[in-house]
């Protein structure tokens, strides 16, 4: 069980993530950073991306994993591919009034048994940072604009090697607006 808990740990902080991201409406390069405005990340996003710094063994073949979306892929029994489906596949919105709401992707309710969005979660962007709380959950992102792509970065604690210590990660969800 302790796979389907991390599952559904990364799953909501993936959907925590999505809100940093927002479009630019200025014309030019899409390379172009933009500072986040509260204005730029309102509205609907979809997860595009989902790293880890530094990368994991999650399988134990040697070889570290950074990309947590082809990760869940690879996970058995067409579960993996399911879950990445529900994640990329749920739209995640910033309301103006400073909650968040959304449409769980198809596959969220079928086999992954993960709904992204959670209900009364609310965003606010303080400068570079957005804070999402979920209840009594607050997380703090550091957000990066580059045309269509906002991507929301924040230390993470997990033991993923098994030896009973928490290691510190950087994850970065990276959202694509809608």
């Amino acid at each position: 069980m302790k796979n389907k808990n991390w599952v559904h740990t990364f799953a909501w902080v993936l959907v925590l993530a999505m809100p940093l991201w927002f479009g630019s409406c200025k014309k030019g390069s899409d390379d172009t950073v933009t500072p986040a405005t509260s204005s730029s990340i309102q509205g609907g996003w979809k997860i595009s991306g989902y790293k880890i710094d530094p990368g994991v063994d999650f399988l134990g073949t040697g070889q570290k994993n950074t990309d947590l979306l082809a990760y869940f892929k690879s996970l058995p029994n067409g579960l993996g591919t399911d879950l990445v489906d529900c994640l990329t596949g749920t739209t995640i919105i910033f309301n103006a009034n400073g909650k968040v709401t959304g449409t769980p992707g198809a596959k969220c309710t079928t086999s992954t048994d993960v709904n992204p969005v959670e209900d009364n979660s609310t965003w606010k962007l303080d400068g570079t940072k957005l804070t999402l709380t979920s209840g009594t959950d607050v997380t703090v992102y550091d957000t990066v604009i580059s045309g269509n792509t906002l991507k929301l970065s924040g230390p993470d604690k997990e033991d993923f090697d098994g030896d009973g210590k928490e290691e510190t990660y950087t994850v970065t969800l990276e959202l694509t607006k809608v």
